[in-house]
């Protein structure tokens, strides 16, 4: 069984079990510390979400004084120190060979070369950096909030939803510049992860049914949170404010996209789907770099 309440207090606990009971769905009721938690099969799960959500609608008062929690957290994950250790593997390669320029020459986000074509430019440049402050500030970013996509979307179909955050931010920022800009770095990516982080906030908000006047503006908290961090790291000098704001909103379509699982996170997806989004990714990657090779060879 999985979780599906966490933090509640004993007599909480005691009565959405009640409820469950009262519809024949197999649950446990778990105590973690000084707070229970309530756990359901995977498969009745949408439907014991709907069993108290139309409790607590009938029973509007009894809901207020209590903060119970819809279980947000996936399956833990280390998945972004595998990502961190590859960057930083692929930097310091650059960084020793004799042709250091030519990468970024090559396979950079180059406004005039994506709108001719070369597509394969806004996935590649998510993995070059200029130097290692650059590389180290954007691999904070992904260990800190890839982590959290990947907790709640699962280890392949987070990064998968991270890399095309990535690439859709290096695409529309070539669409709006048309010409006479080159950008690389995975800040794109890293913003693209804090919206989708945002999105998916917001749907367990709604799905925790917090429907109280006094309690409704937490739904929007993320969303502020998002922002405010949008503000303070992507509005430095050297930074692509453009890019960031684009990554950050590619983010926010596929965090709402990734709640359209409706009273699941993504993370619950089957196994199969975890590992065909993480080779889909790893395809992807493999074949720009290569498309990059071969097209300026």
């Amino acid at each position: 069984m999985r979780p599906l309440f966490a933090r509640l207090s004993a007599e909480r606990a005691q009565t959405y079990g009640l409820v469950l009971s009262a519809l024949d769905i197999a649950h446990q009721v778990r105590r973690q510390g000084s707070s229970w938690s309530l756990a359901v099969r995977p498969a009745q799960r949408a439907v014991a979400i709907e069993a108290i959500s139309l409790y607590l609608e009938e029973n509007p008062a009894s809901s207020l004084p209590q903060r119970q929690t819809l279980f947000n957290i996936g399956a833990k994950t280390n998945s972004a120190w595998y990502i961190a250790t590859i960057l930083a593997l692929i930097h310091l390669l650059i960084t020793l060979s004799s042709e250091r320029r030519l990468f970024t020459t090559t396979f950079g986000a180059d406004a005039d070369q994506i709108m001719s074509g070369e597509l394969y430019r806004c996935v590649t440049a998510l993995l070059l950096h200029a130097d290692g402050q650059h590389l180290l500030g954007n691999l904070a970013g992904l260990v800190l909030f890839g982590t959290v996509v990947a907790s709640l979307c699962g280890w392949g179909l987070g990064w998968f939803m991270i890399l095309v955050a990535g690439f859709a931010g290096n695409l529309f920022t070539a669409i709006w510049y048309q010409h006479d800009h080159l950008a690389i770095g995975a800040s794109t990516s890293v913003f693209g992860a804090v919206g989708i982080c945002t999105m998916l906030s917001l749907w367990i908000g709604k799905w925790s049914k917090i429907q109280h006047a006094q309690l409704a503006w937490r739904r929007w908290m993320p969303l502020a949170g998002g922002l405010a961090l949008l503000g303070l790291l992507g509005t430095s000098p050297h930074a692509d404010l453009m890019a960031h704001m684009l990554g950050f909103a590619a983010g926010l379509i596929l965090g709402g996209l990734g709640g359209l699982w409706s009273g699941r996170l993504p993370y619950q997806s089957p196994v199969w789907v975890q590992w065909t989004a993480a080779l889909v990714a790893f395809g992807t990657l493999a074949a720009c770099w290569l498309r990059g090779g071969y097209y300026n060879g």
